[in-house]
């Protein structure tokens, strides 16, 4: 069975109105776990839209989604933002880091609402940062960080809730060539953990890496062809 089955999706944004507009059209697709797969086409192509249906974060107009097995399409806002908290790990193409609060206080906070003790959350992230090689900066402010630590960050926080789907949307748009590689070192790691990682990008560093097991070519909301990692 795979992990994630999406069945003939649709996204419409402003259904409707006079600027309608079609993200997805009738996309199927199976996801199997321990894999990773890079979306890649132009801007507007639909793949951050897939993505974000993919994990909960909006619901198609027309289609279902199952996760693991479970139908997911028709549940409402509570479950769904249980299901998001727990098999999902999102690192976006800003980072989206809180400035004014350390980097083990920005990894720990999707973890608040599951009611562990402080103490408990912060002995987790230490040990993602640790693991991210960054326990120096456990206690710096973000906005004191370098890119690639601010990065490790963001990651770090996609993992808190330890998850076994990772989604990065674009996640080296910003980043120099080491950095890039670097990013899929960890990528690499985290699949041989037995995460399942889907990103969306543009760069060849990423969709020509050993690493990727699946490239999807998207345009006009729907994915035009597949081919296997290098």
């Amino acid at each position: 069975m795979s992990l994630i089955t999406l069945q003939d999706i649709t996204k419409i944004f402003n259904r409707g109105r006079p600027d309608e507009f079609t993200a997805l059209s009738k996309v199927d697709l199976e996801i199997e776990s321990c894999r990773l797969a890079v979306f890649r086409g132009p801007s507007g192509s639909g793949k951050t839209t897939l993505l974000s249906v993919v994990g909960c974060m909006t619901k198609p107009t027309a289609g279902r989604v199952f996760v693991q097995g479970r139908e997911v399409t028709s549940l409402s806002e509570r479950f769904l933002t249980d299901i998001r908290r727990h098999t999902f790990g999102f690192i976006f193409q800003q980072f989206h880091l809180l400035r004014g609060i350390s980097a083990l206080e920005n990894v720990i906070l999707p973890a608040y609402p599951s009611g562990e003790k402080l103490s408990v959350l912060k002995k987790r992230g230490k040990r993602l940062l640790d693991l991210l090689e960054l326990s120096p900066r456990a206690t710096a402010s973000v906005e004191w960080l370098s890119g690639g630590e601010a990065q490790r960050v963001a990651i770090a926080r996609a993992l808190i809730n330890d998850p076994f789907i990772v989604i990065a949307d674009e996640p080296t748009a910003h980043l120099d060539t080491k950095l890039s590689r670097d990013f899929m070192a960890i990528m690499e790691r985290l699949k041989s953990e037995g995460k399942t990682i889907l990103v969306t990008s543009h760069d060849p560093l990423i969709y020509e890496s050993a690493t990727v097991d699946r490239v999807l070519d998207m345009r006009d909301g729907r994915i035009l062809s597949e081919r296997q990692g290098t």
